[in-house]
């Protein structure tokens, strides 16, 4: 069965959307991305990046990524809503925050990664995957 998975910011002028599902799901503790959805933690859903997958206009905020690569956030230049991020370490792959996820899309988070900047009040279930910083893995790499 072929979905297309898409997200949009509150106001819909800024959206992205995607023919195959999502590579990695994860759940990120991050100070950036505690930062950037203003929540203890951002959940993200990555996919390959294809062609013409974004639209609308952005605001784009520029950090420098746990691995020294620069990454960017981009935002809905209209309603400053959060959408998706690009991450130079995780070439070819968009980041896409999963509450900007219309159904189909069911999170199902494969591991926590960056917990060693995790908030203080938040648990991690018992038996979920966590990693202190980034995984060991690259999502979409074999």
């Amino acid at each position: 069965m072929n979905n297309t998975y898409r997200a949009k910011c509150q106001c819909g002028q800024l959206a992205v959307s995607f023919t195959q599902a999502p590579v990695a799901q994860l759940v990120c503790h991050c100070r950036d991305c505690q930062i950037v959805s203003g929540m203890p933690y951002a959940k993200a859903a990555f996919f390959i990046t294809e062609e013409q997958c974004a639209q609308g206009e952005f605001k784009a905020v520029n950090m420098k990524g746990g691995s020294g690569k620069p990454k960017q956030y981009r935002q809905c230049s209209r309603c400053n809503d959060f959408v998706y991020a690009k991450v130079d370490a995780l070439t070819g792959l968009m980041g896409v925050a999963v509450d900007k996820l219309e159904p189909p899309f069911e999170f199902k988070p494969m591991a926590h990664v960056w917990t060693s900047e995790k908030a203080p009040e938040v648990e991690i279930p018992s038996g979920v995957f966590q990693f202190p910083k980034a995984p060991p893995f690259r999502p979409g790499k074999q």
